[in-house]
């Protein structure tokens, strides 16, 4: 006969949610920040501003079992004012460039002064193109590794996606106006009512 006392169910459970946290670990493999044409990437699942950190060799180690972790990514995280301050060519130097990574038609549409259109979903690897095959796509020279490289879109998933990309390919200086249009257009309309 089975006995069950209050302080085992209570561990029992505990168990049972510890084994549930870790069950629903999300693999590696799932935390690209490329959009996927199916799957998880379509439900709009995003890990924005995160990385896989590598996972521990062995994974029991005194009877616990290790996970990737999630770590947070080195791009510097942009404000309205920094960028206002780009804009207008005050609070940057020259090596530094703002990318708008929305569609052309978009960009069209309104930009930051200033910005250059890359956009990530319909050329994900424009910064591993060579650099001949770079400027006949996009009209500007392709950025030095060591450029700071600013990346903004419509509400900032884009823009974040497209920053970690660049890191893949070498870009180590690396920015985000997570806010993105959305944020400068509220910020200039509420600036242009106080005027």
């Amino acid at each position: 006969m089975f006995h069950c006392t209050k302080t085992s169910a209570i561990a029992r459970a505990a168990s049972r949610f510890s084994l549930g946290r870790a069950a629903t670990a999300v693999p590696a493999r799932l935390l690209s920040s490329v959009p996927a044409k199916s799957g998880w990437a379509r439900s709009g699942v995003r890990f924005t501003g995160l990385s896989v950190a590598p996972k521990q060799k062995s994974w029991a180690v005194a009877g616990v079992r290790h996970y990737s972790v999630l770590t947070q990514s080195a791009a510097k995280e942009y404000k309205y004012t920094d960028i206002k301050a780009l804009a207008q060519g005050a609070g940057a130097d020259a090596n530094t460039l703002l990318i708008d990574v929305r569609e052309p038609a978009e960009f069209v549409e309104g930009h930051i002064p200033g910005a250059l259109n890359v956009p990530f979903k319909s050329s994900p690897g424009a910064f591993d193109l060579p650099e001949d095959e770079f400027e006949e796509s996009f009209g500007f020279p392709k950025p030095a590794k060591d450029q700071e490289l600013v990346f903004y879109c419509l509400g900032g998933v884009r823009s974040t996606a497209a920053e970690e990309l660049a890191n893949s390919f070498g870009y180590t200086k690396r920015g985000n106006y997570v806010g993105s249009w959305e944020d400068w257009v509220t910020q200039e309309n509420a600036a242009s009512q106080k005027a």
